[in-house]
C-alpha cells in the first residue's frame, strides 16, 4: 500500500511540474487572464512536493539505516556518524519527523540531537516554492473570477 501511494505521489509531482513547465512555456498560456499564475502556481507546488518527497527520501535512508539491527547496531548507525563517540555511547533511540524532514537521537539524559541526514537546502526551498504556489493559485483564482465576472 506504502509503495502504491509513493508512486501516486511521485507520478503527481511528475504532473504537476511538466503541466507547469509546458504552460510557462506555451504563449497563448499569456494572453488569458491568470492562466500564467495558474501555471506557475502548478510548477511550484510540484517542485514544492518534490522537494518534500527528497527529504524525505534522505529521512528514509536514514531510518533504514538505523532500524537495520545486527552487530553494529547500537548506537544507530546515522547516531554514530554524526556524534563523537562520548555523545554517541549515550544513545537510547531515535525519532523520525516528518513535518520538516528530520532525524534526531535520542540520549539518555532524555535530551535529542538533530542529525543533518537531510539537505539544509531541503526545509528553506519547500516553504519558498509552497508560498509561491499558494500565492500564484489564490491569485490567479481571483483574477479568473474577477474577469469572470465582467
Amino acid at each position: 500500500m506504502i509503495v502504491l501511494l509513493a508512486l501516486v505521489g511521485l507520478l503527481t509531482i511528475v504532473v504537476m511540474i511538466l503541466r507547469g513547465a509546458v504552460d510557462v512555456a506555451t504563449p497563448a498560456t499569456w494572453t488569458v487572464p491568470g492562466a500564467a499564475l495558474r501555471a506557475l502556481g502548478l510548477l511550484a507546488g510540484g517542485l514544492a512536493l518534490g522537494m518534500y518527497a527528497w527529504g524525505l527520501v534522505h529521512v528514509a535512508g536514514a531510518w533504514l539505516d538505523a532500524a537495520d539491527g545486527g552487530t553494529s547496531s547500537s548506537p544507530p548507525p546515522p547516531c554514530r556518524d554524526h556524534l563523537d563517540k562520548a555523545r554517541a555511547l549515550q544513545v537510547a533511540g531515535y525519532d523520525v519527523d516528518v513535518i520538516p524532514p528530520g532525524f534526531s537521537c535520542e540520549l539518555t539524559d532524555g535530551t535529542s540531537v538533530e542529525i543533518p541526514v537531510v539537505p539544509a537546502y531541503v526545509t528553506p526551498a519547500v516553504m519558498a516554492l509552497g508560498a509561491i504556489a499558494v500565492v500564484s493559485l489564490v491569485a490567479s483564482g481571483r483574477t479568473q473570477s474577477r474577469t469572470a465576472g465582467m
